[in-house]
């Protein structure tokens, strides 16, 4: 009986010893990283064992004014977006009204990609999963009026780049595809699907689809960095309608609190489950390898494998498992990260198209909640940018040399 209980022990250990979080120092951290990296509004949520213990809102929301950022301030929360439509998947998985494994044209008899092989093959996890064989091609909807069921239906003249189900390419298209088959399965829209059974469950009061609804809130505004002035510069911003379940919610860090929660409790919140945790946990399993390029061991220096599930980045960090997204549009930025085996997880939104800034308080603040001794990330982030803006302005003139 000593030797089972010494087990349990070992078992629970990381979520029996995970770190307290000293609000102070979080504090400190958040307003050195916005001080370094000049970012105009940031939010932050932290959750222990199912319990906030920390929520703040910094800086203003629109700058030359004095509104303030506060915890239910909405930001654009970008691919973080994503998650909701595989979860929203997951519970009608649990239904019966859709399989993981469905052929896509099961749900959408339109939908179609140019390879007859992967035409053939093409299933729901594929989609998920970026693994279809087809590149990004955002330039269909960036910046265009065309509807997402137009900007779908052109995907079958997009020539593959590889194979289906060989390589990791990330793709917001495929992403607004799940959000159809959501409607398609659930007799319902995307949009009334997560509201209905998730943001209001989750008491996600004030987190919002629409842009209409984004322009009723309290909202902050966004911003970019013009290096080669120095110049914190107003951002441009577009309602980006079709790309709905690849990227457009806008959400306060209040409300991402509550969606960190029901994460790391497996699909309950408050003692209601809404999905079986074996679906749940499916989103997150490893399904992609991928590769740990040059670039991406310099943004993550202390990762040794990096997978990607359903809408969640797998990975490990300084030794503990990390489940991560991040999202970037219209210059907010957002990273939603999770700790299942501390039972820890926490929300950072930016105002601030400066990406790096949100990665070193990501790393901060995992550094707290493991326990291990505290890194200057932001110091290691700058100068990362720095040689990252270099490198893409050498890029730049070497192509037009070319041209």
């Amino acid at each position: 009986m000593r030797l089972l209980r010494f087990l349990l022990l070992l078992l629970l250990a990381p979520a029996l010893f995970a770190q307290q979080i000293d609000p102070a120092a979080v504090d400190k951290l958040v307003r050195d990283t916005m001080a370094r990296w000049r970012v105009p509004g940031m939010s932050v949520a932290i959750v222990q064992n199912d319990k906030v213990v920390f929520l703040k809102g910094y800086g203003v929301r629109e700058l030359g004014k004095t509104d303030p950022i506060t915890p239910d301030t909405l930001f654009q929360i970008g691919s973080t977006t994503k998650a909701f439509t595989t979860t929203a998947m997951a519970m009608l998985v649990d239904e019966k009204k859709m399989s993981w494994d469905d052929p896509v044209r099961k749900h959408i008899d339109w939908f179609h990609l140019s390879d007859p092989c992967a035409d053939s093959l093409v299933t729901l996890r594929d989609i998920v999963t970026h693994r279809t064989g087809l590149s990004r091609h955002d330039e269909i909807w960036d910046f265009t009026s065309l509807t997402r069921d137009q900007i779908i239906r052109n995907v079958s003249s997009m020539k593959l780049t590889k194979p289906i189900r060989t390589t990791y390419q990330y793709n917001n298209i495929m992403l607004m595809t799940a959000g159809q088959v959501v409607a398609s399965a659930s007799s319902m829209s995307w949009d009334d699907f997560v509201k209905t059974r998730i943001f209001i469950p989750l008491g996600m009061r004030n987190t919002a689809t629409s842009e209409s609804d984004w322009l009723r809130s309290e909202h902050a505004l966004s911003y970019w960095y013009d290096a080669a002035h120095d110049a914190v510069l107003p951002q441009s911003l577009h309602a980006y309608e079709a790309l709905g379940p690849a990227g457009m919610i806008r959400s306060s860090a209040r409300d991402m609190a509550q969606w960190v929660r029901f994460q790391l409790n497996d699909g309950t919140i408050d003692g209601k489950r809404l999905l079986s945790a074996e679906a749940l946990a499916e989103t997150k399993s490893p399904q992609m390898i991928v590769p740990l390029t040059s670039d991406s061991k310099d943004e993550n220096p202390e990762t040794n494998f990096a997978a990607y599930g359903m809408a969640w980045r797998i990975q490990d960090y300084r030794g503990e498992y990390l489940v991560s997204h991040g999202g970037a549009i219209n210059g907010f930025r957002a990273q939603v990260d999770l700790l299942p085996k501390r039972n820890s997880g926490f929300v950072v939104l930016s105002s601030f198209g400066r990406g790096y800034a949100v990665i070193a308080m990501r790393n901060a603040l995992a550094d707290m909640l493991i326990g291990k001794p505290l890194k200057d990330w932001n110091a290691y982030y700058l100068a990362l940018d720095k040689k990252s803006r270099a490198d893409g302005q050498k890029k730049k003139l070497e192509e037009a040399a070319k041209r």
